[in-house]
């Protein structure tokens, strides 16, 4: 149990994971770093803005310029993002929670800010839940970002080849 929160730490069984929140609760840069990544990832309007920006691409090391207020993840990103971390889209009921309770704009598009909330509240809650994702999403135990997961291009792959056919 970890004694600045009173809750189990998670288990390593592969290796020590990077914390994601510090002792005040916040997120750590690392963890911030890894979801301005993600969000960059599946925003449509920061594609459009940074189309020579690749947040899944093959420099993981590269560091991306933030998003702003324009970037926001809409319905079809969220679905995207669903899509590779819970294998669905997103049900209508966590959308409309979204825009009740997470930071949206006028449209009630989830922003970056929104997305952080999120991911903040989750990592308090459920770092396992996080932890699930951030692995599908293609980050190691050390928050390193490692390129689209293996499960997904697999998955890729295997729904071009079938469209080939």
């Amino acid at each position: 149990m970890s004694a600045s929160t009173g809750k189990a730490a998670p288990s390593t069984s592969k290796s020590e994971q990077a914390p994601l929140l510090d002792e005040e609760g916040d997120l750590t840069p690392k963890f911030e770093a890894a979801l301005i990544r993600v969000f960059a990832r599946f925003s449509a309007s920061y594609q459009k803005r940074h189309p020579d920006v690749h947040a899944s691409g093959s420099k993981p090391t590269a560091s991306l310029p933030r998003p702003d207020a324009k970037d926001v993840l809409t319905e079809a990103d969220l679905d995207a993002f669903s899509t590779v971390t819970n294998g669905a889209a997103l049900p209508q009921e966590s959308k409309d929670e979204i825009r009740e309770f997470l930071d949206t704009d006028e449209e009630g598009n989830l922003t970056l800010r929104g997305f952080i909330e999120m991911y903040h509240l989750q990592s308090d809650n459920e770092p396992e839940e996080t932890w699930k994702d951030l692995g599908k999403l293609g980050f190691d135990d050390g928050l390193e970002y490692k390129g689209e997961a293996k499960e997904e291009q697999g998955s890729i792959s295997k729904e071009t080849a079938e469209s080939k056919d």
